[in-house]
């Protein structure tokens, strides 16, 4: 049966010039292009001198800097970190970092701004996988006489993750190819959330259920305060991800963040579409206005979460749905609901005479991708034998549901409809039988 439309070496230090031998006794290469992981001195490491004898750690009269770090961070805020080894008489440097919480697992992300000087790296302490910035063979040279600095971006986590401590270990080597003589310096810088951000309560715009989960490319309402300055709607498709100056970031369990669709935005409320390709598990929700972090929530994302439009746009009561009728290979649309005096009444379903078919036709979010073979419904108790479902073309995250109610329903009134796909029961919804 066809059915019509209808209209989301720091290493600190390069374990570096380090020399290697090779078979024939001679140098074979040293660490220069950058240290192996976890030599910052952060909890449950060692430090250069794993590799570089000599003086003891801070004892060579240089200095080791960590700097511009503010004294708080926001979610996702984007600092800009400099390391500087300071050594008069030396020209070859070399350095490693880390930052972490105070359960010492990796806090946010160390991102590359000057790939001619810098790497990453990545290595694992007591099960948990730390993240590590350091130099490569061109970030060994000297920035200025007696000098070596290196520059990067620290991205804050999501989500406050407490005090997060960035441990760096720096190497001014003597530049001679062998393991002596250099020397080692650590040190460390600490970093605290800011301003506790206001709470992003999520659920679908069609059931209003606070405890189901929804999908991507799904339709949600936000809740909160201060979310924007005015109530503003979209005009435009595809949907802008800034309204009135606020934005919504989605970051899923693959640790990818992605700018969410926007319907409307208003100082309590947001409505916006979870952006496609959010991968499954829970993910991060960040609200910010002017680019500044100012509320934040969770949601859990499943492949399906079906969820129905009701009348009084929350999710009880009355379908939002029409009825198409396929009379003599005539198709008509009947409205379900009709508004009188402000409020929401049924429209009879009349299922005339024999040989009309009668075809629920039911909008929600959160099924698009349900194999046909997994949808189910039932009203009044009875089960449909026909049902299908589709997105509906040209409005974002809006799913069609097409349930074909049985005839034996006629003179039952006011009836339930369940709906199911994939074994999940959208919020149950009514329609009057005449």
């Amino acid at each position: 049966m066809q059915i019509k439309l209808f209209k989301l070496s720091v290493f600190a230090l390069f374990c570096a010039i380090f020399a290697v031998y090779g078979l024939n006794g001679s140098p074979a290469g040293a660490f220069s292009s950058g240290p192996i992981a976890s030599r910052t001195g952060a909890p449950g490491e060692l430090n250069c001198t794993a590799c570089h004898m000599g003086a003891a750690v801070n004892s060579g009269g240089g200095t080791l800097t960590i700097t511009g770090l503010p004294q708080n961070y926001s979610p996702n805020q984007e600092i800009a970190v400099t390391v500087t080894l300071t050594q008069t008489g030396r020209s070859t440097f070399g350095f490693q970092l880390t930052a972490l919480d105070d359960q010492n697992r990796r806090a946010g992300d160390l991102v590359l701004t000057d790939t001619a000087r810098t790497i990453l790296n990545s290595g694992a302490i007591q099960n948990n996988l730390r993240q590590y910035i350091n130099h490569n063979s061109a970030g060994t040279n000297a920035t200025a006489p007696g000098q070596g600095s290196w520059s990067f971006t620290w991205r804050a986590p999501a989500q406050s993750a407490g005090r997060v401590t960035f441990y760096a270990a720096g190497n001014a080597a003597n530049g001679n190819g062998g393991n002596g003589g250099d020397f080692i310096y650590t040190a460390n810088a600490s970093i605290t959330p800011g301003t506790t951000l206001g709470n992003f309560a999520s659920v679908s715009a069609a059931s209003f259920s606070p405890t189901a989960a929804v999908t991507a490319e799904s339709i949600l309402a936000g809740f909160g305060s201060g979310l924007s300055q005015n109530v503003v709607s979209a005009t435009v498709t595809p949907l802008p991800t800034t309204l009135d100056g606020t934005e919504v970031k989605v970051k899923d369990s693959a640790n990818v963040e992605r700018s969410a669709g926007l319907f409307f935005v208003a100082p309590t409320q947001i409505n916006y579409l979870i952006p496609a390709g959010t991968a499954n598990g829970a993910a991060t929700v960040t609200v910010l206005r002017g680019a500044t972090a100012v509320s934040q929530g969770t949601i859990k994302v499943e492949s399906v979460s079906p969820a129905l439009f009701s009348a009084a746009a929350n999710g009880l009561g009355l379908a939002a749905a029409v009825v198409l009728r396929r009379r003599g290979g005539v198709d008509t649309f009947e409205p379900v609901t009709q508004v009188v005096g402000g409020q929401i009444q049924a429209v009879p379903i009349d299922l005339g005479p024999e040989g009309d078919l009668v075809v629920l036709l039911g909008f929600g979010t959160g099924f698009r991708t349900v194999d046909q073979s997994a949808v189910s419904a039932t009203v009044g108790g009875t089960a449909s034998t026909f049902v299908s479902t589709a997105p509906v073309a040209g409005l974002a995250g809006l799913d069609q549901a097409n349930i074909l109610i049985p005839r034996s329903l006629a003179g039952r009134g006011l009836v339930d409809v369940v709906f199911t796909a994939s074994g999940k029961p959208a919020n149950t919804l009514q329609v009057n039988i005449k």
